[in-house]
């Protein structure tokens, strides 16, 4: 999946302005970035740089939400209540399809 790009960000710069900021990383990785953005993958290091960023975050988010379900899945009574549900929509499905 491609890194997002300042070309297609939904945020607003007036609302999310910039904020300097350094980082250390392994001269392997720090060149690779480079080669990156030489390629056209962004229009600048720091760009590359926050796309990946905020693409670890959205995993992060989206392994939190999945690691609720897990949970949710574990939890008997929560299943019992999901199957109970899942049967009311089965029955009001029945009572609205017609017989051949």
């Amino acid at each position: 999946m491609p890194l997002q790009t300042s070309r297609t960000r939904r945020r607003s710069p007036a609302r999310d302005p910039l904020k300097k900021t350094s980082v250390q990383m392994h001269t392997s990785t720090l060149q690779a970035v480079k080669n990156a953005v030489e390629r056209g993958a962004a229009a600048s290091q720091n760009e590359f740089v926050e796309a990946a960023v905020i693409a670890r975050l959205r995993e992060l988010r989206r392994e939190k939400v999945y690691a609720s379900y897990r949970e949710a899945a574990a939890d008997p009574a929560y299943v019992e209540e999901m199957e109970a549900i899942t049967g009311s929509f089965d029955r009001a499905l029945g009572d609205g399809l017609m017989e051949p």
